[in-house]
């Protein structure tokens, strides 16, 4: 992520200013994109609760 970071501060710095409102613009979405990946439930942990309630347990 300090890549990241570092290419923003160069275009920051040395960037007209289509391409800062360019490099604007993709930070914005990869942001939100990253925040939706964090609300979303693992795969995983979406399947063991399916596992979980999809039978009764038998008696």
């Amino acid at each position: 992520m300090g890549l990241l970071r570092g290419a923003a501060v160069a275009v920051a710095a040395g960037g007209t200013a289509e391409q800062v409102a360019k490099a604007e613009a993709i930070l914005a979405e990869a942001r939100r994109a990253l925040f939706e990946m964090l609300a979303e439930k693992p795969a995983d942990v979406q399947q063991a609760h399916a596992e979980s309630t999809d039978t009764l347990p038998v008696e």
